[in-house]
């Protein structure tokens, strides 16, 4: 009976371990100027979300949403990558700027998204920038997913 519990206890304990090591972590990118998970870019302003991810990230995936408030959408949301968070760099898909590494805001009433991907993760930080170019209010809102090793 006692073998019969300890093997009982190990094969959970391993099945647990197992689980551990395919775990994700989510967080919020959070804004520069304000702290918080939400911004609004008006007309031709700049605004830039940033996250610090775990050094244990073997990837990291990121959304960026962006919902428009009212009046002409217009602008791009590109993603950048820092190990300091003062020296940032393009985030790329394949190594060299390509059309899938940003987002054209179009003037529409539905949410706008892109996925980026970061795999294997290269940075601690990353930085959603998104540049207005209309005469509009629109939502931006961005979250970090890391596979952890």
């Amino acid at each position: 009976m006692k073998k019969f519990i300890f093997l009982t206890l190990l094969a959970f304990a391993t099945m647990q371990v197992g689980y551990a090591q395919l775990s994700k972590a989510v967080s919020d990118f959070k804004s520069e100027t304000t702290g918080k998970t939400l911004d609004t870019l008006v007309n031709a302003t700049t605004k830039n979300q940033q996250v610090k991810v775990t050094k244990s990230a073997s990837a990291v995936y990121i959304q960026a949403t962006a919902t428009k408030i009212s009046g002409t959408t217009a602008g791009v949301i590109r993603l950048f990558g820092s190990n300091d968070g003062i020296a940032w760099k393009r985030v790329t898909a394949t190594g060299t700027l390509s059309a899938a590494d940003s987002l054209n805001l179009a003037n529409v009433a539905t949410p706008q998204t892109i996925f980026f991907k970061d795999a294997p993760s290269q940075y601690l930080f990353y930085r959603v920038a998104a540049a207005g170019s209309g005469t509009a209010s629109t939502q931006l809102r961005a979250v970090a997913v890391a596979d952890q090793k």
